[in-house]
């Protein structure tokens, strides 16, 4: 009976350890972090946003200036693509392996412009735009 109880419990944690592993999960996406700004001057401002393997912008907040910024979005292996709340800024479609695609942004006026991975639900950033 002590020999079943032990094969049953080193078997109920075998099985935990396995349930356990298998690496990141793309269903629940991490918030992104870190703070950076777009370089340049304000009509010509540039920055460039990564897409990571963990569902995650990094950084998750850009800092920019009322003007123009041209964002690039660098990926860093899993397709992501990156799309604003606000429908009228210009998205940025899907980017895979280690490739790049930019998208020329105007903004009018300050404010905070929430964008998103439609690819991976919960993966958002922001732009800070300031006068």
């Amino acid at each position: 009976m002590k020999r079943i109880s032990t094969a049953l419990l080193l078997g109920g944690l075998a099985l935990v350890a396995v349930a356990g592993c298998g690496g990141e999960s793309h269903s629940s996406p991490k918030p992104a972090g870190g703070t950076a700004a777009a370089s340049g001057a304000a009509a010509a401002q540039t920055f460039t946003v990564h897409g990571n393997d963990r569902d995650q912008f990094q950084p998750g907040t850009i800092e920019a200036k009322v003007g123009t910024l041209t964002l690039t979005l660098q990926n860093g292996g899993v397709p992501h693509n990156l799309t604003f709340k606000d429908k009228a800024l210009p998205t940025i479609g899907a980017v895979s392996g280690a490739a790049t695609r930019s998208a020329r942004l105007v903004f009018d006026k300050a404010g905070t412009y929430v964008f998103e991975c439609t690819i991976h639900p919960g993966m958002e950033g922001k732009i800070v735009v300031t006068p």
